[in-house]
């Protein structure tokens, strides 16, 4: 897990996008695999008194390779060759994409072989940052089970998962104690809806509440983003086949 502040967040962004041009990367690092590569925009502009959607311009090895990039999009599977790319990145501009000021200007590495979903995000204290998550695809163990990752990446302090089938009935499982920038993984049937709610941890203060599912064939990962404080609160969804 990687965390990272605002600035270095668009880095990150524009990571996933240097496939939409020609890596800059030695033949003998290209060789030698690729990264499969989730990108997601998590921060509503709201809770950094921006557009709600907060648009922006990313520039790849000195080429515009993507113009507003905004909240809750989200680009994938993305396949980069191993190595280090050229990233610079800027508030969008509609009349001259990539055509102001870069916020940064970094070179920035992937990994050959892993799957990863990288999301810009609130911290618990509301702070812009950025984490990298890699993705577990493999198979549930229980007959008929699917995986479900949940991830905590949204402005709200450390939490214990509920999951019920509905608001009234018994809770199944909790998953105690997650925390910002933190994932959890666990099995579930196929088919069948659940609820989980988000409880302040150690208490059974439910702040926050949504619907999952686990899918056949596929890893389901639902990131929490946004905050309560600004009513921005929300759930991303991805999934992923599984190997």
């Amino acid at each position: 897990m990687i965390r990272r502040s605002f600035v270095a967040f668009i880095a990150f962004v524009a990571v996933a996008l240097a496939s939409f041009l020609t890596p800059v990367a030695s033949p003998a690092v290209a060789a030698s695999g690729s990264a499969s590569v989730y990108i997601i925009h998590g921060i509503p502009g709201r809770d950094l008194g921006l557009k709600p959607r907060l648009p922006v311009d990313v520039a790849v090895n000195g080429a515009c390779a993507l113009k507003n990039f905004k909240f809750r999009d989200v680009v994938g599977p993305l396949s980069l060759p191993a190595g280090t790319y050229n990233i610079r990145i800027s508030l969008a501009n509609r009349h001259n994409p990539c055509g102001n000021p870069p916020v940064i200007n970094a070179d920035v590495p992937f990994k050959a072989g892993e799957s990863a979903t990288v999301i810009a995000h609130l911290s618990a204290d509301g702070k812009p940052t950025a984490s990298k998550f890699v993705n577990d695809l493999s198979p549930a163990k229980g007959a008929g089970n699917g995986p479900v990752i949940a991830r905590h990446t949204a402005a709200v302090p450390a939490v214990d998962l509920l999951v019920r089938q509905n608001r009234k009935s018994p809770i199944i499982a909790t998953l105690p104690n997650l925390k910002n920038g933190e994932q959890v993984r666990a099995e579930l049937p196929i088919g069948q809806k659940f609820l989980v709610q988000f409880a302040l941890a150690g208490t059974t203060h439910v702040v926050a509440s949504a619907r999952i599912e686990a899918c056949a064939g596929e890893v389901a990962i639902y990131h929490a983003v946004g905050s309560l404080k600004n009513r921005t609160f929300t759930i991303i969804p991805l999934y992923i086949p599984l190997r």
